[in-house]
């Protein structure tokens, strides 16, 4: 299968090593804002002919522009798209969903939510005909760390360093702890899972950046702790700092871990957690959905 690349950061570099061991790809090009490969994406589209567009550009919390033109421009030249964006899925799910459906072609995303571990995937391929009622999750690896440092005596300033050394922040480190990434994730899962048409600025929203050690201290010593969780419930989303118990299951996410728990109609309550993933699982998942690309176009 003959692909087409937008970007060229950490997921990309991860994905190549997988697909040059598979051998059923065809990378024809990588294009960036920084070394582009044509005068326009478009033009890149145009000249590389794939058979599908590998989505791997930056967050814009605020419009998901440019990635979502990305996708729309793939989809007119007939191409399958597999993106870890966020963007697409928390701002124009429902229209790009529906242009792939008018064009024949597929759209997939499972890393664009939990680096690759199964959660699109996993109600689309094991729990069919089961209807998404709410969900509650911490999504966020960089609030974790920046919590856990001022739990440990440092500053927040401590935390935010150590997830930048792990290249877990985002371009812009305020996305994370003002709270925007993990509004994204929220509309992305409400839109998808629970056909909620929204965007993350319909996202009840309020990040960490009040947080101080010594408030964070206090919580340790009352035997509590406090996270930035992720909530839906029908049309109500929110992501906000919450002060949990450390017998709640919420609670024991720790460093880069995520998790997610969904209550269902009939599945009662189901999740998925990933303990302390990197980019190479956000690549996988890019994988994974390639592999699904190929087997269902051929």
């Amino acid at each position: 299968m003959k692909l087409a690349i937008l970007g060229h950061g950490s997921v990309t570099k991860a994905l190549l090593p997988i697909l040059e061991q598979d051998g059923r790809f065809d990378v024809a090009g990588i294009h960036t804002r920084s070394k582009p490969a044509a005068e326009s994406v478009e033009a890149f589209l145009d000249g590389a002919r794939a058979h599908a567009l590998v989505e791997l550009t930056t967050l814009n919390p605020w419009t998901g522009e440019p990635a979502i033109g990305h996708v729309r421009a793939a989809f007119a030249r007939g191409m399958h798209v597999v993106t870890a964006n966020k963007g697409p899925i928390a701002f124009a799910f429902h229209e790009l969903d529906g242009e792939a459906t008018a064009q024949g072609v597929l759209f997939r995303f499972e890393s664009a939510v939990m680096d690759g571990a199964p959660v699109f995937n996993q109600f689309r391929n094991n729990l069919p005909g089961v209807k998404v009622l709410g969900f509650a999750g911490i999504l966020n690896s960089t609030t974790n760390l920046v919590i856990e440092a001022m739990e440990h005596g440092g500053s927040f300033e401590d935390g935010l360093a150590a997830a930048r050394a792990m290249g877990v922040t985002e371009a812009d480190a305020s996305y994370d702890t003002d709270g925007w990434d993990s509004a994204a994730k929220t509309a992305a899962l409400a839109n998808v899972l629970m056909d909620a048409r929204t965007t993350p600025r319909q996202v009840d929203r309020e990040g960490i950046g009040g947080l101080t050690p010594g408030r964070v201290r206090e919580l340790v010593e009352s035997g509590r702790t406090i996270r930035l969780v992720s909530r839906g419930r029908g049309a109500d989303l929110s992501v906000r700092a919450e002060v949990l118990e450390r017998t709640d299951v919420l609670a024991s996410v720790r460093g880069t871990s995520n998790l997610i728990l969904f209550t269902t109609d009939l599945m009662g309550v189901v999740g998925t957690v990933s303990i302390d993933p990197g980019v190479e699982q956000t690549a996988y998942g890019v994988y994974l959905d390639l592999l699904d690309v190929m087997d269902s176009a051929c």
